[in-house]
C-alpha cells in the first residue's frame, strides 16, 4: 500500500524508503544507538562462495534465510572450506539474526530477526544474513534492543535501512544509527525474561521432539528404515505387492524401507485415523484486510516457522472443518519440489494457538485418533516419514501427494514402554513450543503497546 507523508531529508539518504512514517519522533530522542551496543556487526554480509555439497559426517550445515526462521532449522550440508573465512559465517548463542535481503512485502522475512538459540548454534550462515553480535549478548539491555527488533516498529526501524531495487538490501551505517528506546530497569528485565523463556521453550521443544524420535527409530525394524532413508540416492526394488499407481516413485523412491515397514507391521496409517482422515481444505479467495477484521491465514510456509508471518484475510465462506484445524491434527507440506531443504512432506502438529488460525488447501490434514496422535506425529515426522510421505508424490514439476496412498502407508508397531515415552515427549514439546510462543507475544504486546508509544508520545 502506497503512502504519502513529510520528512526531513540529510544527505546521508534522499530516498523516502528511509524515511519510515513509524520513525518520525524517534529523531533526538533518549536512548542508545544500535551500534554502541555491538560487538561486530555482519562480517560475512555479501559475501558470496560457491557451495560444495558433501556427506553429513564431512560437512557443516548452511542456513539460508528461511532455514534461519524455522522451528526445526535443518540447512545444506556443504564442505566447510567452501566459504573463504569460515569462522565469519559460524552462528554463535544470542547472537540476533536478521534476514538481510527480498523485499517489503508485508509476509516477507526480510528485516525481521531471530536470536540465535541452541538450534542455531553452530550452524552456518549464507551471505544474505546480518549477524549482530552483542557486547553483552545475554543482558538484560541487549534482550529488549532484541524485542524492539520484533516489534512493527523495530521490523520499519530495519526495512528503513534499505537500498537496492527489486531484491533490497541492508546499509550498516543507517543500522549502526538506529535509536533503541528506553524504558525502566524493571520494563527491560520484565521484557528481558520473557525473551529467554521463548529461547528456552524453542529449544526444549526440539529437544524432546528429538528425543521421541530417537525412541521410535531406536527399535528394529525402524532402525534399518531409518538407515535406508538416511541418504538420498536412485533406487531400484523388484515390486511383487499389488500396483495402485503406476507410477514407480511410488514404489522405489523410499527404496527397500517401504516393503520392510509393511512386511514388518500389518497395521496401516488407515487403521488409526479419525474421522476425516486425510483431506486438503477447500480453495477460497484470499481478500486481504486489516485487525481487528478477517482471521490469520497460514501458508505452507508460516506452519514451518518458529514465529509464523501470517496474512490477515476476510474469513472465507467455506466449511469451518476444512478452514481451521483442530489441536492435535497433523498438518503437511502438500504441494512442492522434492529438494532437501523443502518443506514438502513435512509434518508439524496443530497446538491450541493454532485452532483458529486459517490453514492454506495445499496443506494436507492428517486426523488420527487422539491416542495415536503423538506416535503418528513421531513417525511422520522423522526421515523414515519424510521419505514415506513423499513416495506418495503424483505429478510433474509441482508435486502433490495422493491422500489415498497416504492412508496406506505401514504404521510400525511400538511396546508399550516406548508409546508412553513417546506420548510424554510430544506432550511436553508442544507445551514447550506454547509456551515460548506465548512469551515472546507478550514480550512484542510490552514493546508495541507500553514503550514505543511512551518513547515517542
Amino acid at each position: 500500500m502506497g503512502r504519502a507523508f513529510a520528512a526531513t531529508v540529510d544527505r546521508a539518504a534522499l530516498r523516502a524508503l528511509n524515511y519510515a512514517p513509524e520513525l518520525r519522533g524517534s529523531a533526538g530522542r533518549r536512548g542508545p544507538g544500535l551500534g554502541e551496543l555491538l560487538a561486530e556487526l555482519a562480517p560475512a554480509y555479501g559475501q558470496v562462495f560457491t557451495r560444495i555439497d558433501c556427506e553429513p559426517e564431512h560437512g557443516v550445515e548452511l542456513l539460508s534465510q528461511s532455514d534461519m526462521f524455522a522451528a526445526e532449522p535443518q540447512g545444506r550440508v556443504i564442505r566447510r572450506d567452501s566459504m573463504p573465512v569460515p569462522e565469519r559465517h559460524l552462528v554463535s548463542r544470542w547472537q540476533v539474526l536478521i534476514a538481510g535481503a527480498g523485499t517489503l512485502g508485508e509476509t516477507e522475512l526480510y528485516g525481521r530477526s531471530i536470536v540465535a538459540d541452541a538450534r542455531l548454534a553452530g550452524k552456518y550462515v549464507g551471505p544474505h544474513a546480518v549477524v549482530l553480535t552483542f557486547t553483552e549478548p545475554e543482558s538484560d539491555q541487549t534482550l529488549f534492543a532484541y524485542a524492539y527488533l520484533l516489534s512493527r516498529n523495530g521490523i520499519a526501524a530495519v526495512r528503513a535501512t534499505s537500498y537496492g531495487t527489486k531484491v533490497l538490501g541492508v546499509r550498516f551505517d543507517l543500522l549502526r544509527s538506529l535509536r533503541l528506546p528506553e524504558a525502566s530497569t524493571a520494563v527491560q528485565r520484565r521484557v528481558a525474561h520473557l525473551v529467554r523463556q521463548a529461547v528456552e521453550g524453542r529449544e526444549a521443544h526440539l529437544e524432546r521432539v528429538q528425543h521421541a524420535r530417537g525412541t521410535l527409530l531406536s527399535a528394529e525394524p525402524m532402525a534399518e528404515a531409518a538407515r535406508l532413508c538416511a541418504k538420498r540416492s536412485r533406487k531400484a526394488v523388484a515390486w511383487r505387492e499389488p500396483l495402485p499407481t503406476m507410477v514407480a516413485w511410488n514404489c522405489a523412491s523410499a527404496g527397500e524401507a517401504l516393503p520392510l515397514l509393511r512386511r514388518a507391521s500389518k497395521t496401516r496409517l488407515r487403521d488409526v485415523l479419525a474421522d476425516g482422515g486425510v483431506f486438503r481444505g477447500d480453495r477460497a479467495a484470499r481478500v486481504t484486510c486489516e485487525s481487528p477484521h478477517g482471521i490469520d491465514f497460514y501458508s505452507q510456509r508460516d506452519v514451518f516457522l518458529a514465529r509464523p508471518v501470517p496474512r490477515r484475510v476476510v474469513q472465507p465462506d467455506i466449511d469451518a472443518d476444512r478452514l481451521f484445524a483442530r489441536p492435535g491434527t497433523l498438518l503437511a507440506g502438500g504441494h512442492g519440489t522434492l529438494g532437501e531443504g523443502e518443506i514438502f512432506g513435512r509434518v508439524v502438529m496443530v497446538t491450541r494457538s493454532m485452532e483458529r488460525v486459517g490453514m492454506s488447501e495445499d496443506l494436507l490434514r492428517i486426523r488420527t485418533r487422539s491416542e495415536h496422535a503423538a506416535v503418528v506425529y513421531t513417525f511422520l515426522s522423522s526421515v523414515v516419514g519424510l521419505r514415506l510421505l513423499r513416495s506418495t508424490a503424483v505429478g510433474t514439476k509441482l508435486l502433490s501427494m495422493r491422500p489415498d496412498l497416504v492412508a496406506e502407508l505401514p504404521f510400525p508397531e511400538v511396546s508399550s514402554e516406548a508409546r508412553a515415552t513417546i506420548d510424554d515427549d510430544v506432550t511436553r514439546a508442544m507445551a514447550a513450543r506454547e509456551a515460548a510462543d506465548a512469551a515472546e507475544t507478550e514480550a512484542i504486546r510490552i514493546m508495541e503497546e507500553e514503550v514505543v508509544p511512551s518513547w515517542l508520545a
